[in-house]
């Protein structure tokens, strides 16, 4: 696994090191001071994983992923931030965590595991990849906002207001309920994990719906339904994930 650190305090960048060390998954630790030199970095070793500092010095956090080019290989993002506001709220429900300064030995382990985890999934066959275990602290509820990047724009969208997440290759369209699509480069299996805790139910192979949105099941012929949702979008429910949406009405 490769990991870049992005943080302008060198004692900070030191001291995360110190600690990523011991773990034999790490195959190689970069350092960026500033968002300019962290794009440099991304372009040229493509780090897997990036501890991203919110409040860097002129700059911040976000200025890094709104510049981040779309690479093949996104990295996955670990926020650090010292201050435990409401922002962080919104960060826990990223592609993947938050770590808080002083950096905890045990979090920094529990985010590593999750990134092998999730890595491994998306590696394995379909029949056999199960999503990592989400992280016990602080999970997503229906009233908190999730950070997403689309294209060259970074948003919070609350997740009362996607209504459907449809899944293409490694980039999922989240379906908003304003009408907006938006894309976004992040598997369905990552939603999964991210989405708040029985609000939101796989109905397709492909497709994620928010509940409390779908208006009908309608049967097109013997075994093949739809979903309409009150946007009026149709969704094909899959033949394996029927009895779960029943089991979930």
């Amino acid at each position: 696994m490769r990991i870049l650190i992005v943080d302008d305090e060198a004692p900070a960048r030191l001291e995360l090191r110190r600690l990523l060390s011991p773990h034999p998954s790490i195959d190689s630790i970069g350092e960026a001071a500033n968002v300019g030199c962290a794009l440099e970095q991304t372009a040229l070793h493509r780090p897997d994983l990036v501890f991203l500092d919110i409040h860097l010095r002129g700059e911040t956090g976000f200025d890094y992923l709104a510049r981040l080019p779309d690479f093949p290989a996104t990295p996955r993002i670990v926020f650090l931030t010292a201050h435990d506001n409401y922002a962080i709220r919104a960060f826990e429900c990223n592609a993947l965590d938050y770590l808080l300064k002083p950096v905890a030995p045990e979090r920094l382990a529990k985010s590593l595991a999750r990134v092998t985890s999730l890595t491994a999934s998306q590696a394995a066959p379909a029949a056999l990849a199960t999503p990592a275990p989400p992280l016990p602290a602080a999970p997503a509820t229906e009233n908190d906002v999730v950070f997403v990047k689309a294209g060259s724009a970074v948003r919070f969208i609350p997740w009362l207001e996607i209504h459907a997440i449809t899944a293409d290759g490694n980039y999922t369209h989240l379906h908003l309920s304003c009408g907006d699509r938006l894309i976004v480069l992040r598997p369905l299996k990552e939603w999964l994990l991210l989405a708040p805790a029985g609000r939101f139910v796989q109905v397709h192979r492909s497709a994620v719906v928010q509940r409390r949105v779908i208006a009908e099941i309608q049967t097109v012929r013997e075994k093949k339904r739809t979903l309409i949702l009150l946007c009026g979008r149709q969704i094909p429910v899959g033949r394996d994930y029927f009895s779960a949406l029943n089991e979930s009405a």
